[in-house]
């Protein structure tokens, strides 16, 4: 008897540590966007350069292919350019980095999009999500 008062008094002091922690955090804050409200997203131009870093970069193998899509969101109040997916051009690799060009289509302004960047090797394949941005 002893020992299964013994066995939870022990539980009952691993517990109140951790509800203690868990009270002692900031209130929850509802960080989900509305997506109407684009100005959270950078703004680019068409034929800006932009340079993106994540580990899939950073780790690649030398005979990798990179590539980055933008994708069009959709973004209440954007109109449909008439494709969902747009391949970036003019791309450098760097050491831990792709840089590539916003591309010159004049239906793809005024539209939000993200931007995914893909590395595809020999033995695998890996996948980036660079976030948003806004082609003013």
């Amino acid at each position: 008897m002893r020992k299964v008062t013994g066995f939870l008094a022990a539980a009952a002091l691993a517990l109140v540590p951790a509800v203690a922690a868990h009270a002692q955090l900031p209130p929850s804050v509802d960080r989900v966007s509305t997506h109407s409200d684009t100005s959270a997203f950078p703004d680019l131009l068409p034929g800006d350069n932009i340079e993106i870093a994540c580990e899939a970069v950073e780790k690649r193998a030398a005979d990798s292919d990179v590539r980055v899509v933008l994708t069009i969101s959709a973004i209440p109040g954007e109109s449909a350019p008439g494709y969902q997916k747009v391949l970036a051009t003019d791309e450098q690799l760097l050491k831990d980095a792709v840089r590539v060009r916003i591309p010159e289509l004049p239906t793809l302004e005024d539209h939000t999009v993200g931007v995914d960047v893909y590395v595809v090797g020999t033995t695998s394949a890996e996948h980036c999500d660079a976030g948003q941005v806004k082609i003013s």
